[in-house]
């Protein structure tokens, strides 16, 4: 297309928006939740698309929605390869090397370890080419966008910059043990733990700058300003509330251990009923909710810092996420979370009282009785589950839409399409190790 010097000089506002339908998005995601179970569970990268189509096209910039043009296939074809390519091949060597070994503990662990390692390289190249497959298939007015970085560089910075600090923090502990005694080793490791927390801000923004600067939206780039020291403040606030919750969740737990009792069977190798593990459970979702009510400040601000950081054409994003709006997006999600759990258990329940009672301890254990239990419990959990994940992914796109903004004029008429190669295929490491929400 050309672009005479009239169209190149224009500046205008870019103005965000979301508007879309919750109860257009339930109704999809009980209808993908019956997809689900007539497939086998197949449908599930359709279902995904259908969703990621729902959330762009309620997304507009200046009135005219986005676009999503990736597949179901697409995604389908990336999980079978890495599947192949990764997985299938991990499974095989464990079982190789359970079988070489011969019960050798060493073996074993050292195998894991490996594992474990690779396993944390290899997320931060899945979010990285998650993201690049996403941008790759998001158009606006036929104008696409890109991530032009390596994966392979994105995917280092993601592992040194928590497993540097671990790896000296664990030299630190193992000189001292080997000095002093194993106890001073594990307090120094205990510290030094509490310690790398602080470099999580950090390393939050140093890969956000990373994923930004390589980010385009046609052939135009965006850039990053920000510096991790505006996160610091509220992060004091986090860090200092989490250490008092989970201290006191760890106090409670050890004062209820000792006064029921349960000390005294564990010694005596006697296993707890059921119901006196419930308190310890209780204890600790009140620490994770409470976890999530303190945390939700610093993530409005990283959000915000995120966003007054970013910038496109001499524009600068702005986003206005506070703690409180966070927290109850948060916590209402949680329930509905809980809501979709409790629904799918209360149908299933139903559904196998109405084809002849629920089944007795007794009878679980034969073999028919276990395969009509889940013929029946499994699709009304898949169904109801699917629909809470796909309203709370829903609300989460809309928070941040609503809230994002973008301050300047901006030149929409310089930008060409991207020349950038796109991917063939979905984010395949993504879907595997499910970190993607969308």
């Amino acid at each position: 297309m050309l672009i005479t010097d009239d169209a190149a000089a224009v500046r205008e506002p870019v103005d965000i928006s979301f508007k879309g339908d919750t109860a257009g998005v339930a109704g999809l995601g009980f209808i993908n939740g019956i997809l689900k179970v007539l497939t086998l569970g197949l449908y599930s990268f359709w279902a995904k698309t259908e969703v990621r189509r729902k959330i762009w096209g309620a997304t507009r910039l200046n009135g005219e929605p986005l676009k999503y043009t990736g597949t179901g296939k697409e995604l389908l074809l990336g999980f079978l390869i890495v599947f192949g390519v990764v997985v299938l091949p991990v499974l095989l060597a464990g079982v190789a090397i359970s079988l070489i070994s011969a019960g050798d503990q060493r073996a074993i662990a050292l195998f894991q370890g490996l594992l474990y390692l690779a396993f944390f390289l290899l997320v931060g190249n899945a979010v990285y080419r998650a993201q690049r497959y996403r941008l790759s298939r998001s158009e606006w007015r036929g104008i696409r966008g890109a991530l032009v970085g390596s994966p392979g560089r994105y995917s280092w910075a993601y592992f040194w910059t928590l497993a540097a600090p671990f790896t000296v923090i664990a030299g630190l502990a193992g000189v001292f043990a080997y000095v002093t005694g194993p106890a001073v080793g594990g307090l120094i490791m205990i510290a030094g733990l509490l310690a790398i927390l602080w470099v999580l801000p950090w390393r939050a923004n140093y890969l956000r700058a990373m994923l930004t600067r390589d980010m385009r939206f046609g052939d135009r780039p965006l850039t990053y300003s920000g510096t991790a020291r505006p996160l610091y403040m509220s992060y004091i606030f986090a860090w200092v509330g989490n250490a008092v919750i989970f201290a006191a969740a760890i106090a409670a737990t050890a004062s209820y251990v000792i006064r029921s009792g349960l000390y005294e069977k564990q010694v005596a190798r006697i296993p707890p009923d059921p119901m006196e593990l419930l308190p310890i459970a209780g204890i600790w979702l009140a620490a994770i909710i409470a976890s999530a009510v303190v945390t939700a400040w610093y993530r409005a601000m990283q959000i915000n810092h995120f966003a007054r950081s970013t910038h496109f054409e001499g524009a600068t994003f702005r986003a206005d996420a506070t703690g409180s709006s966070l927290m109850w997006l948060v916590l209402s999600n949680w329930v509905i979370s809980l809501l979709g759990l409790v629904a799918g258990v209360a149908f299933a329940g139903a559904l196998m009282y109405v084809a002849g009672g629920l089944p007795s301890p007794q009878a679980f254990q034969s073999g028919a009785a276990n395969m009509l239990a889940i013929v029946l419990a499994v699709p009304p959990l898949i169904i109801m589950t699917t629909l809470a994940a796909t309203i709370t992914q829903y609300r989460g796109a809309r928070y941040l839409l609503q809230r994002l903004k973008l301050d300047g004029l901006v030149n929409l008429g310089v930008v060409m399409q991207s020349q950038s190669q796109m991917p063939k295929r979905g984010e395949g490491l993504a879907q595997v190790f499910d970190i993607d929400a969308f």
